[in-house]
């Protein structure tokens, strides 16, 4: 593994598309940098280990931004895929470990966007419901309204309430309607 195929591997990488790239590719770097940490142990002269040190550093450099260029792809697939706008072609040219990333991205965007966009429905259907003034005529013990909200209600409360549990009330003889004008 050498630093100019590494560098043909990072300029792929900056293309927009997922590349394909072996398997084995950042083990191979790495296994080449403790090579190369152990060669300028023994280096016979300063000039070696100072040049055994930069490719050291530059592979170290190459390694990273080939992480980071892949790892912002796959965020990026991941996030298509939760917003149901892409293809899963690029999926081949992940390695194993890249899809179980992007399979655990795609799992946490999901539940994400599922609580989200279900708390602002919630919302919406509250917002829609109607509500009714009533008149508590006996205690009630304590209750969830179909708004989420918990009541709990003594004889003489008035009280607005979703129109579904005032209805229901009122049915039972436990609370009676009051009528606002205006």
């Amino acid at each position: 593994m050498d630093i100019d195929e590494l560098l043909t591997i990072l300029e792929k990488s900056k293309s927009g598309k997922l590349q394909k790239i072996d398997e084995d590719l950042y083990e191979k770097i790495k296994e080449r940098i403790a090579e190369l940490e152990e060669r300028k142990k023994s280096a016979g002269s300063e000039v070696e280990a100072v040049r055994l040190e930069d490719e050291i550093r530059t592979l170290k450099k190459i390694q990273r931004r080939i992480f980071e260029a892949r790892t912002s792809r796959i965020i990026k697939i991941a996030w298509a895929k939760v917003c149901e706008t892409e293809t899963d072609e690029e999926l081949d040219s992940m390695t194993s470990a890249e899809k179980s990333l992007f399979k655990k991205l795609v799992e946490i965007l999901e539940e994400f966007k599922k609580l989200i966009l279900e708390h602002v429905r919630r919302e919406e259907e509250v917002r829609e419901t109607e509500y009714v003034v009533v008149r508590i005529k006996k205690d009630i013990p304590e209750f969830v309204g179909i708004d989420g909200k918990t009541y709990k209600l003594r004889r003489e409360d008035v009280v607005v309430l979703p129109d579904l549990n005032a209805k229901a009330l009122i049915k039972d003889g436990v609370a009676e309607e009051i009528e606002v004008k205006g």
